[in-house]
């Protein structure tokens, strides 16, 4: 898919990986509908990015509000007369074990991580199927949705569950001529860790990790390559492939890093 002119949803836009994206897919050429809960920050960020000839409207969105979630679809249509791709980005994080993880704190992680872009994806179907050329969802999950980490349960299986979701997603609406693509960052420069929920400060003011920018690129290669699953380094695929292999010695090692 060629990027440019395509019109697409990009949640939770104003920070880290959605906000880098958001650059990105804007000097690529896409028309962008830019979600996010902050209004005042995300009219800014499209105001700057419409300042140098792109195309954006701010569109904000509660994504853990499933009615909100799928007004998008709408909204977007009555902006751009289209939708060609919906980017799946916006995620909050709870930083607690299992035995500490408050309902309520894990059923706003599971909200807007998983039953806001189910109903995003939902809504944006029918008009993804009459688009001549069809269209294209990602979901940016995370390495930790193919391999759950101790600490952080509820995070993992709000990702587990979104990327199970693409996996029949993909084979359902394959004959609609929309595709599915799931992108799995691992360890990011961002402020997620400090953003999350939780008590546990296991992890929290951790800067390290890819920036930001690299994985908006594999976004945008994503975008025109339309991938079945992208990883964004090397690491982090042998990470998942050892995984899946040997899970009883990820157990042993993962044991050992936390003890």
């Amino acid at each position: 898919m060629i990027p440019q002119n395509r019109v697409i949803i990009l949640t939770g836009a104003t920070e880290g990986i959605g906000r880098a994206t958001a650059y990105t897919l804007a000097e690529a050429g896409c028309q962008l509908a830019l979600v996010a809960r902050n209004t005042q920050t995300l009219q800014a960020l499209a105001d700057e990015l419409n300042t140098v000839k792109h195309q954006a409207v701010a569109i904000p969105t509660d994504m853990g509000d499933t009615a909100q979630a799928a007004a998008l679809a709408t909204k977007t249509v009555e902006a751009f007369g289209k939708i060609d791709v919906v980017i799946n980005n916006a995620a909050i994080g709870v930083r607690d074990r299992t035995l500490d993880l408050q309902e309520e704190q894990a059923r706003r992680i599971m909200d807007v991580n998983y039953f806001g872009p189910v109903a995003l994806i939902q809504a944006a179907i029918p008009h993804l199927r009459t688009n001549p050329e069809g269209g294209l969802i990602i979901n940016i999950s995370s390495i930790v949705g193919r391999r759950a980490m101790p600490g952080i349960a509820g995070y993992c299986a709000s990702k587990g569950a979104l990327e199970k979701m693409a996996e029949s997603l993909r084979i359902e609406v394959k004959a609609d001529n929309i595709r599915v693509s799931t992108v799995y960052p691992g360890v990011t420069s961002t402020n997620f860790n400090d953003n999350s929920l939780g008590d546990s400060q296991e992890g929290r003011g951790r800067v390290s990790g890819v920036p930001p920018e690299r994985v908006a690129r594999a976004i945008l290669k994503t975008i025109r390559h339309e991938r079945r699953d992208v990883f964004i380094t090397l690491f982090d695929r042998a990470f998942v492939t050892v995984s899946m292999l040997f899970p009883w010695l990820m157990d042993m090692l993962l044991s050992r890093y936390f003890a």
